[in-house]
């Protein structure tokens, strides 16, 4: 497995710290709390506010990247040249990542059912706003978790598996708003964006991956929520 940055060529100096804390702690706390909340109250936000929410928090992750690899003069996006392993490689995990949305595999959890399909998007606007959602997701996070974070993570543990699982797990913990089975199984898609990174030695292939996965995830849970709420709409 590469590394995108050589952690011997990694310095851990205050940015790189606070970037860690942040990351790793402040919000894995502030989901976990949040998934209390939302188990608690009965009044649940718009799929607008939601959307709006997460690309605001996806530009601040942004900021957050660009101000640790400006202050550590980090190359986090060397020049790529595509090849058709890579390709492979890609299709493959975005196969492995889409599993979960086929009706054999589906995930049979109330809570987590019930979230996702309080995400979903219904109505063309709402398409049109998740696929932005999807883009900075797919840009963001994986900048955010398969590049600065796992960087830091690998150049204070010394280990590429160990500094993607705890990054992954981090990564899982954020999506805990969907409950925990589904925030489990975003930990092992986040791991295995670590290994689409790793393989290909570039984030370029992980970002195109996130991006499609969360765009055609949303599609086919979107449709069909909209088709169960349309035949309940018909039998009542």
């Amino acid at each position: 497995m590469r590394f995108l940055v050589d952690p011997a060529h990694v310095r851990l100096d205050a940015a790189g710290w606070l970037f860690l804390v942040i990351i790793c702690v402040l919000l894995p706390l502030g989901a976990l709390r949040q998934h209390r909340r939302l188990t608690a109250e009965s009044d649940q936000p718009t799929r607008t506010r939601i959307y709006a929410s997460a690309i605001a928090t996806h530009a601040a992750f942004l900021l957050m990247v660009w101000w640790v690899v400006r202050d550590q003069n980090l190359q986090l996006l060397p020049a790529y040249r595509p090849a058709l392993a890579h390709l492979a490689i890609g299709l493959g995990a975005l196969a492995l990542g889409l599993l979960p949305v086929l009706e054999r595999f589906r995930l049979h959890d109330p809570v987590a059912g019930e979230r996702v399909r309080l995400i979903a998007p219904r109505t063309p606007r709402e398409f049109g706003f998740f696929y932005l959602l999807s883009m900075t997701a797919g840009i963001a996070e994986e900048l955010t978790y398969r590049g600065l974070l796992f960087t830091l993570l690998a150049a204070l543990l010394r280990s590429w598996w160990l500094a993607a699982i705890v990054a992954a797990a981090a990564f899982g913990i954020v999506h805990l708003f969907q409950g925990w089975k589904s925030a489990g199984i975003a930990g092992l898609m986040g791991l295995r964006e670590h290994i689409v990174v790793g393989l290909t030695g570039s984030i370029f292939v992980a970002i195109v991956v996130h991006t499609l996965h969360d765009a055609v995830a949303g599609t086919v849970i979107g449709m069909r929520a909209r088709r169960e709420e349309a035949a309940a709409l018909a039998i009542s």
